[in-house]
């Protein structure tokens, strides 16, 4: 049971670090991933905020294959948002 508690504020705290980071936000603000988030299927899979499910549906991975968006995305260290 608290485990359950323990991964969401987990994914709650990494969201948070990640909308404080100035490269986040600059491949969140791109038109064309502000465009995926207005797709209803998309919105589904964004709600559930599984970045592991995000990453890898096929409408989020068509966007990474866009090298403008790849290199935003490239920019965004991990690292920095892994609980230490």
């Amino acid at each position: 049971m608290f485990d359950g508690m323990k991964d969401m504020m987990g994914q709650f705290q990494m969201m948070q670090k990640l909308m404080a980071d100035d490269n986040f936000k600059a491949f969140i603000s791109h038109p064309k991933v502000q465009e995926i988030f207005k797709d209803p299927e998309f919105k589904e899979v964004a709600k559930s905020k599984d970045f592991t499910k995000i990453l890898s549906d096929p409408k989020f991975a068509a966007l990474m294959r866009d090298p403008a968006l790849a290199a935003l995305m490239a920019k965004i260290d991990p690292q920095k948002f892994i609980q230490g």
